[in-house]
């Protein structure tokens, strides 16, 4: 079956509804867990993944009524499109005091995932950020989204750092970036 062609446009307030129907949620098989060794010489930090007994749905680690508010806040947000309906997004915004452009969400509906269409998202990410003189694309994942983190990587991303508070599942942060 030939992958659907996307179109893509920045979004608009009437598009919201439309996004939030995409479904946000993923399947996973392993997740990253972190160990880390402390000496009084040395601290040592190690992620590395695990296999799940069985493949897990995950939810999206930002619900219906946090989302909105995260796109108003974006400083780019664009939506891909087929036949009129929205099948996938990504929003971006650049931190003022660093050339720094952070992804903030890049959803794709689950029949359209690896296809090319979050490629495409990032690549376009990359060119706006680029045209906001960033030098550094960044995004953080939850440890549970080991599915994102193979895409980054795929795509050019390095790990770069992590937070253990991120989010409000406790769930650990990693951070990954690609110099532009």
């Amino acid at each position: 079956m030939k992958p659907l062609e996307l179109t893509y446009r920045p979004a608009a307030v009437a598009d919201f509804d439309q996004c939030l129907a995409i479904d946000h949620s993923y399947q996973t098989q392993r997740i990253w867990q972190m160990a880390i060794n402390q000496s009084a010489e040395a601290i040592g930090v190690r992620f590395q993944t695990l296999r799940l007994p069985k493949s897990t749905t995950i939810p999206y680690p930002y619900d219906t009524e946090e989302l909105p508010k995260r796109w108003w806040e974006a400083h780019w947000f664009l939506v891909g499109e087929y036949q009129e309906k929205i099948q996938a997004y990504v929003t971006a915004t650049l931190e003022t005091l660093r050339p720094v452009v952070w992804i903030n969400d890049l959803v794709v509906a689950p029949p359209l995932r690896r296809q090319g269409n979050g490629s495409q998202l990032v690549a376009a990410a990359a060119q706006w950020a680029r045209q906001e003189n960033g030098r550094f694309l960044m995004a953080a994942l939850p440890t549970k989204n080991d599915p994102a983190i193979s895409f980054l990587r795929k795509n050019g991303f390095s790990f770069c750092g992590y937070n253990e508070a991120q989010y409000q599942q406790r769930d650990i942060d990693l951070y990954f970036s690609a110099k532009l």
